[in-house]
């Protein structure tokens, strides 16, 4: 994700309008988000405050906080060579400490990144103050080694450098850097600023030739490799409902695009609803909305297109089907809203999937009436997904609390929400272990189980990664779960 870094509101007002950037947050720095258009990409603007010290402190803010890959600082300076005139805009190839200059000692220069996104920009060398210069022997001091002066950009190139992330210095000569600068920068100050928002808005389009194609970026959006491992609890309904034996091609072939419609309008429907408080923490910030990655327009889009291939799958599965629909679309809508008022909102992604294998059993057998079978496939279901959620949400305390979001890890600790969590994925062994008696026990179903029961256990393995606890080896006890009754039959 992309960052512009400015100084003052003034600066930085012209972008703001150009980009049609929203603001976002007022605190720690004033913090607006921009849309993608066409080929640019989204991104954030950052209002640091005057100075090197606060420019550094909002670098390392939107790189350590906000995720940001390419920091961009454009902003006004003083031209230190008469040959350069007010309106005139650079491209810094060197970033010095003025400061250091001043006071007699050699100044180091991070390395940063050639411009080529802005072709038409002069190269040029910047040195970086903590005082405005106006003329004087500062000015004949910084001249011999620079050829602008600014008050944010090497403190700004530093971070960068700290963190291995390209840094661009975009900068507009607002003034001569003389005594009748202080004239000068508030007489120039608009028009430069807004012609180098025109200039820097035109680069940021090159910036969109590296972004994932938009069809790669909606996959990613809905998590389409997850629904992947969803279909085989509700291939398993399917089963139950035909009592066991292979309930036919098309009823399958319906269910998947059921499946898949409903769990792609669930995922985007928690992306757009969720969308600013995926921006205030650090792990999902770089989410396609919150980066700028898609529009919220192309979620909606999304979502509909989820939404409609759910009512045509339920709608060819039968008037059941049909008429049961919206239960399973209300609680797919509406479940990512629970962690706003209670940290029970991991029971609410639970039931969401438990309703699937139970879905796949009333459009197998076109009725309401249920089986123990399909029962515990359910509670496996509902208790497998609302334990994991429970340890996912361990990596999230931090920003839960700072953002006011609820579960049971913020609102409990760590160490209670592990043991809450076992006690859920106890309750989901003891489902799976029903589930293999009523459906016919045996060795081959038994082998299910035990893959079940093994990587609930190491769900809790801290050795391991927490994302990889929750995908893959969580997935893989759904996928053996669902595999019980199917194979139920075989000794």
């Amino acid at each position: 994700m992309i960052a512009l870094i400015l100084a003052t509101l003034a600066e930085a007002e012209p972008f703001l309008a150009l980009l049609e950037a929203e603001k976002r947050l007022e605190k720690p720095f004033q913090t607006y988000g921009f849309p993608p258009i066409n080929n640019r990409p989204g991104g954030l603007v950052i209002i640091s405050g005057m100075g090197p010290d606060a420019a550094a402190a909002a670098a390392e803010y939107a790189v350590t906080a906000r995720g940001v890959k390419i920091l961009v600082n454009p902003g006004i300076c003083g031209a230190l060579s008469d040959t350069l005139i007010p309106g005139t805009f650079h491209w810094v190839t060197t970033a010095i400490d003025g400061d250091v200059l001043l006071q007699g000692t050699t100044a180091t220069a991070p390395p940063l990144v050639l411009h080529a996104e802005w072709p038409h920009f002069c190269p040029a060398r910047l040195a970086t103050v903590s005082k405005p210069v106006f003329g004087g022997t500062p000015r004949i001091k910084l001249a011999a080694h620079a050829d602008i002066v600014d008050m944010e950009g090497y403190a700004i190139a530093r971070v960068a450098a700290r963190h291995g992330v390209p840094c661009h210095l975009l900068k507009g000569v607002s003034d001569g850097a003389t005594e009748a600068g202080r004239d000068d920068l508030f007489r120039h100050l608009a028009d430069v600023s807004a012609g180098l928002a025109k200039q820097v808005a035109a680069g940021l389009e090159r910036f969109g030739n590296k972004r994932r194609n938009l069809a790669a970026r909606m996959a990613d959006f809905v998590k389409v490799e997850h629904t992947l491992f969803s279909l085989p609890l509700l291939f398993s309904g399917a089963w139950i409902g035909a009592g066991n034996h292979w309930p036919g091609l098309k009823p399958l072939v319906l269910i998947a695009l059921a499946g898949f419609g409903a769990r792609t309008l669930g995922m985007a429907m928690n992306r757009i609803l969720d969308r600013r408080l995926d921006l205030m923490n650090p792990r999902t910030i770089g989410r396609d909305l919150p980066s700028g990655g898609l529009s919220l327009a192309h979620g909606w889009l999304v979502a509909a297109i989820g939404l409609g291939f759910y009512l045509l799958a339920c709608a060819m599965l039968g008037p059941v089907c049909l008429k049961l629909s919206p239960i399973p679309a209300l609680v797919l809508i509406s479940y990512s809203l629970l962690k706003r008022f209670t940290p029970l909102c991991h029971f609410g992604i639970g039931l969401s999937l438990a309703l699937g294998p139970l879905g796949a059993y009333v459009a197998v057998t076109g009725g309401t009436s249920v089986t123990p079978a399909i029962l515990l496939l359910s509670l496996f279901t509902f208790c497998w997904m609302s334990g994991s959620d429970i340890m996912y949400a361990l990596q999230d305390i931090k920003a839960d609390r700072e953002t006011g979001v609820h579960s049971l890890p913020a609102s409990f600790g760590p160490v209670a929400a592990r043991w809450m969590a076992a006690g859920v994925h106890l309750v989901a062994a003891m489902a799976a272990f029903q589930l293999w008696r009523v459906t016919g026990g045996g060795l081959t179903a038994g082998t299910g189980l035990i893959v079940t029961l093994l990587a609930l256990v190491l769900i809790y393995d801290e050795r391991l990664p927490l994302a990889f606890r929750f995908f893959p080896i969580s997935a893989m006890a759904s996928l053996a779960g669902a595999m019980i009754p199917v194979l139920g039959g075989f000794r």
